[in-house]
């Protein structure tokens, strides 16, 4: 059916014109590709298009999630059976790489502030979207990163675009342990915290970051994390006519560590900072302390204490 202009009511020397405007291809987030990537991971690779034909000219763009503005990767002029690298504005950054005859465009070891939109657009002749992917980042962290056995770590998950219908859980991979009730998670922006108590040898492996969209798991990622079992204990106390002596050690160093000795009333009575050579604490209990009840060993760890060990005195000594 053609279509039928009615022009003939118009006044007589009166013209009516009509504009057609070309609208730039809009792409939406429904026919993007998205795909998900680890800090520092495993290499990316967004396929490009072979079959176009002689001059035809395309250009691969980055819009990064950071929220800078569209940047130029390069662009690329069909010659023949492969595409020729054109000598205008745009450049690749290091670790990026365009295969001349598919234009798939390849990011080895992507780091988190690669995350964002790339588009691979055709200007002539004429102008159109022939693909595009969004790539998210995710970023996972334990703080710190060889905690001491006993002690407490932290999670981070971040990831580098959140949208109202994707979120951020933690969870343990073995079902088994999803009411050990020694965790508590925390959201804030793109980030999702889990904080783990009293850490044990087995924490290191056991949790892993999900990314969900409406009830659908689309990425995972392990945090794995060294418990580091330095222990600490005291040995067994030695009498020597009026006094007892405690002695408090360690395996051994790592960073700045230090061991205290408290009493029953929460006071410092002992203090020394380690070394490879000094790994022991001693406490002499005079006869007068005797019959106080119990010392505490405590293991500080940049000047947090990370692990303590009480001493009962025995009952009739």
């Amino acid at each position: 059916m053609r279509p039928r202009f009615l022009c003939n009511s118009l006044p007589a020397g009166l013209m009516l014109g009509f504009f057609v405007f070309l609208l730039q291809p809009v792409s939406t987030q429904k026919n993007r590709n998205r795909m998900y990537f680890l800090d520092n991971g495993d290499e990316i690779v967004l396929n490009g298009t072979a079959n176009a034909e002689k001059d035809t000219v395309v250009v691969w763009e980055w819009k990064p999630h950071s929220g800078k503005e569209i940047g130029k990767l390069s662009t690329f002029r069909r010659t023949g059976s492969y595409w020729t690298k054109e000598k205008i504005d745009g450049n690749l950054y290091p670790g990026m790489k365009v295969n001349t005859y598919t234009l798939a465009l390849t990011i080895d070891k992507p780091t988190f502030k690669w995350a964002g939109i790339f588009t691979l657009t055709q200007t002539e002749p004429i102008k159109q979207i022939l693909k595009q992917y969004e790539i998210f980042g995710m970023k996972v962290e334990a703080s710190p990163q060889k905690p001491l056995l006993g002690s407490d770590v932290t999670l981070s998950c971040t990831i580098s675009r959140l949208s109202d219908t994707v979120s951020l859980h933690w969870r343990p991979m073995d079902s088994s342990q999803q009411n050990r009730g020694n965790t508590d998670q925390i959201r804030l922006d793109n980030t999702v915290y889990l904080m783990v108590r009293h850490v044990t040898v087995e924490d290191g492996n056991l949790y892993v970051c999900e990314v969900r969209e409406n009830g659908n798991i689309l990425h995972t990622s392990n945090a794995g994390f060294t418990v580091d079992n330095v222990t600490a204990e005291p040995s067994d106390a030695v009498t020597e006519g009026d006094t007892v002596t405690l002695t408090c050690s360690v395996s051994h160093v790592i960073g700045s560590m230090r061991l205290v000795w408290i009493n029953g009333d929460g006071k410092r009575v002992g203090e020394k900072t380690l070394t490879e050579e000094e790994k022991s604490l001693s406490l002499v209990i005079q006869k007068a302390e005797r019959g106080r009840g119990n010392w505490r060993c405590v293991l500080f760890d940049q000047d947090l204490p990370r692990l303590f060990v009480p001493y009962q005195e025995p009952s009739g000594k």
